[in-house]
């Protein structure tokens, strides 16, 4: 028997073993949350006051039927609900992360409001207010946090090797939503999901876990921000042509941001010229060493012109720089390192910077809303908010589920595509930085690009920010009026 045939068979017995434990899920009661803290609340939104309650809450849930191993957590808003209303569930990424990012930056009542200017001093914490532009007037909106984040626990006789798998992970989050769903009520509501960065990759997969355990559910839309699906282009593996065109975009917005790109240009037009001319530095990267000397010569002119890396760093490295390098390459003379999660922001280059440079610039932005959520929690009325654990790091052993093997394989998005081929309701939104080196404007084009979806089941929108876009006030009032729209045109008709 040849390798295909063992490994088509251990996909069918995986593929059977799936359906049975989603069906013996489908046919269990489902656990009650614990309620951790619960409180009347209420917001003005478009000039109206509405009262919400605020909810924080943990549900057990199970590396497989009848095992019950490990609790997920929840912070949620809702207000009394027609049966219409939309519930739109939100998680951040890591993986290991819990989702007081979204929370606290983005979606939730209240949001952190952090210094606008990249080059300016952080403060200790930053100020919250009134959200002016939640979505809870539209939507009832539950942050969600994967087993050993926030107050959920992942216990040492957990099933490790479970939970810490795209499959088991997104199992154990769409156990969670169910709970939530049943507790409340809205198990008839439309369901959205919102994930960001490795959230996009559970985002796909709890569409499919949701349908294996409940096929009544209302799945209406999908919402990935910083997306994540091809990560093989996002990745960068040096021998992909490929990735080179894809973050071409991203490098010439970045390089005209920081006015290392001649004048006059404006980063959006910069990516639109870079993005015309992918094509034909992805034609060069093929030809490889039969590239004739004279259009290797013009080609990496061309490429100094887009992104400020000089011709002789091209010709020197085959026509082609990575995302980690030009982050040291590009303000090389400043003594400056990008960001990696954006650019916009910098930090002084280390004498012995190599390939790869840390801690990231950006990452202190983060921290605040880090802090921040913890005092929310407390407005709920958790009186032990500062356990809320935001990263739980894993031992480096995350499964995605190909296995260690040279023909590995990461389809997220062709398992998307899947359940919107079954699902005709469901739509996809994506959004993107501008100036995010990690999941980049480009590689969210070459999506799109390769998908099979019809044009009208999915947007596409980019904001001058960077991974997490919402940071920056101007991308989150475009995301936030995005989103809002999204949500406002419903299920696909």
């Amino acid at each position: 028997m040849t390798g295909g045939s063992h490994k088509m068979i251990r996909r069918a017995l995986w593929g059977w073993a799936m359906l049975i434990a989603g069906a013996a899920a489908s046919a269990q009661p489902l656990p009650t949350p614990t309620i951790r803290a619960r409180s009347d609340q209420s917001a003005v939104i478009a000039g109206r006051r509405l009262a919400y309650t605020a909810e924080v809450g943990v549900v057990p849930v199970a590396s497989r039927p009848g095992r019950e191993d490990a609790t997920a957590g929840y912070i949620s808003y809702s207000v009394p609900a027609r049966r219409e209303r939309p519930v739109l569930f939100v998680f951040n990424g890591g993986p290991g992360a819990a989702s007081a990012y979204l929370h606290m930056g983005a979606l939730g009542p209240l949001r952190a409001q952090v210094p606008q200017d990249p080059g300016a001093p952080l403060p200790t914490a930053a100020t919250v207010a009134p959200n002016p532009d939640t979505l809870l007037d539209v939507a009832d909106l539950v942050f969600l946090d994967p087993p050993g984040t926030g107050f959920s626990l992942l216990p040492a006789d957990a099933d490790l090797a479970v939970y810490r798998s795209v499959d088991g992970d997104a199992d154990a989050v769409a156990q969670l939503a169910r709970a939530w769903l049943s507790a409340h009520g809205r198990t008839g509501a439309p369901i959205y999901i919102l994930g960001e960065s490795y959230g996009t990759i559970r985002a796909a997969a709890m569409v499919d876990a949701l349908r294996r355990q409940d096929a009544t559910l209302k799945l209406a839309g999908v919402l990935l921000l910083g997306q994540a699906l091809n990560m093989i282009e996002t990745s960068q593996r040096p021998g992909n042509v490929v990735t080179y065109p894809v973050a071409l975009p991203t490098l010439a917005a970045i390089a005209c941001y920081h006015h290392v790109r001649a004048a006059p240009c404006t980063p959006e037009g910069s990516a639109r010229e870079a993005a015309a001319y992918a094509e034909t530095y992805l034609a060069a990267l093929f030809r490889g060493r039969a590239l004739e000397s004279a259009d290797r010569a013009a080609i990496a002119a061309r490429l100094e012109g887009l992104t400020g890396i000089s011709r002789d760093y091209y010709l020197a490295h085959g026509l082609r720089i990575s995302k980690e390098r030009f982050r040291v390459e590009l303000l090389r003379a400043q003594g400056r390192v990008l960001g990696r999660y954006d650019a916009r922001y910098t930090a002084q280059r280390a004498a012995d910077a190599g390939d790869t440079v840390g801690p990231d610039a950006f990452s202190p932005v983060s921290d605040l809303y880090g802090k921040a959520v913890v005092e929310q929690l407390s407005r709920i009325g958790v009186t032990d908010a500062t356990a809320y654990r935001l990263i739980v790091r894993g031992e480096d052993d995350w499964r995605y589920g190909s296995g260690d093997s040279p023909f590995n394989d990461w389809p997220f998005m062709a398992r998307l595509e899947r359940a919107m081929a079954a699902v005709p309701a469901m739509r996809l939104f994506v959004g993107t930085g501008l100036y995010d080196l990690t999941t980049t404007v480009g590689a969210a084009d070459y999506l799109l690009a390769q998908s099979n979806l019809a044009p009208d089941r999915f947007r596409n929108r980019r904001y001058p920010a960077g991974h997490v876009a919402y940071s920056d006030d101007t991308s989150w009032r475009l995301l936030m009026r995005d989103l809002r729209a999204f949500l406002a045109d419903g299920p696909a008709r």
